[in-house]
């Protein structure tokens, strides 16, 4: 029972501290714009100006904290989990691990010095926090757990804590395989770019993450439900298998190389809707919405609201975050000509 109490009120005082850096970041960040905005006697902008602040920290709760909660709930548990069970109770540990985990969050913004400030000012307090709320008690239970008296109900709970704990450690072992494949590719050489080729739109969106997913599904037969078959007929190719798919840039990667096999972009509209995504009229094969340098794109809406998140299709707390925004849409754009797929782009709507 003392176990499980202790992994509980870690859980809680953690994305409690996540939510509080998300809200402390985006307000420390805003301050900055605040201080240059002048006291234009307009009240259009004094009221703007009044209000810019406030709105970042609204922004931070409702649209960061969900992202940090997501990807960084399950690995600072982890390392906390370590802290407790070391019984280290010094401050600067968890001053160092909620700035390194801060700064990831944010993307190490070394080149700009003031959301650096943000972001090590947001990480330090809510290290100061965490310590205060469950730091410097950490290890205590331990003492509790080992004089505690015999009981069948505690017994229990206590292999109910185990299985939390091993929980934690598979999860461990998921995020080092990924980390590892991560810095693979951030240090070695370009992943090849499969077939059909993969692309982007610009050169900063091929993310580490993004060639992690080349490297995973390197042509159309790895996106695909598993057949006996080899044949990629144009029916074939509408299959994917979403079980596969992760996140979102496996999902690009893995839209792109089917919707790449197409001979042209007059198949899109029927392999979205096999995926059971809506195609609007005026966003569809027979009639793509031309942007202004003429190149033709097709988008495809999956209502998340409705019909639940496309990926993970596992994961209760995974599944959990992906059912935050109400929609997910796919736009994938071609030549002019329509006949070749220049890349593929996924986007969230959330209220």
């Amino acid at each position: 029972m003392i176990i499980l109490v202790r992994l509980l009120r870690i859980a809680l005082v953690t994305i409690l501290c996540i939510v509080s850096f998300a809200a402390l970041f985006e307000f420390l960040n805003a301050i900055p714009t605040h201080l240059s905005l002048s006291n234009h006697p307009q009240e259009g902008v004094a009221h703007s100006r009044g209000l810019l602040v406030f709105d970042a920290f609204v922004w931070g709760v409702v649209f960061r904290a969900p992202g940090y909660l997501f990807n960084g709930t399950i690995p600072l548990l982890i390392v906390l989990a370590v802290t407790e069970w070391k019984s280290a109770k010094s401050l600067r540990w968890y001053l160092t691990i909620w700035i390194v985990a801060g700064l990831l969050a944010t993307g190490f913004p070394v080149s700009d010095p003031l959301r650096l400030s943000a972001a090590l000012l947001a990480a330090a307090a809510t290290g100061y926090l965490y310590w205060l709320l469950a730091g410097k008690s950490a290890g205590d239970w331990l003492q509790a757990w080992q004089t505690r008296e015999p009981n069948a109900g505690r017994k229990v709970l206590n292999y109910a804590a185990y299985v939390v704990l091993a929980y934690l450690g598979y999860q461990l072992s998921g995020y080092l395989y990924y980390g590892g494949k991560l810095l693979w590719v951030s240090s070695g050489p370009e992943p090849d770019p499969g077939t059909p080729p993969f692309r982007v739109r610009f050169e900063r969106e091929m993310t580490a993450s993004k060639k992690v997913a080349m490297m995973d599904f390197p042509d159309p037969a790895s996106c695909l439900k598993e057949a006996e078959t080899d044949d990629l007929s144009t029916d074939r190719l509408k299959e994917m298998d979403w079980d596969r798919i992760d996140n979102t840039d496996e999902a690009e990667v893995c839209v792109f190389r089917l919707l790449g096999s197409y001979e042209n972009l007059s198949y899109a509209t029927g392999w979205f809707e096999a995926q059971g995504f809506h195609v609007p009229p005026n966003f569809s094969s027979a009639r793509p919405y031309v942007e202004l340098d003429g190149t033709l794109r097709i988008t495809g809406v999956h209502s998340i609201r409705k019909d639940g998140p496309k990926f993970p299709t596992t994961g209760i707390i995974r599944r959990a975050f992906r059912s935050i925004p109400y929609s997910m849409s796919v736009d994938a754009t071609w030549s002019k000509d329509g006949k070749q797929l220049l890349w593929v782009k996924t986007g969230f709507s959330t209220l």
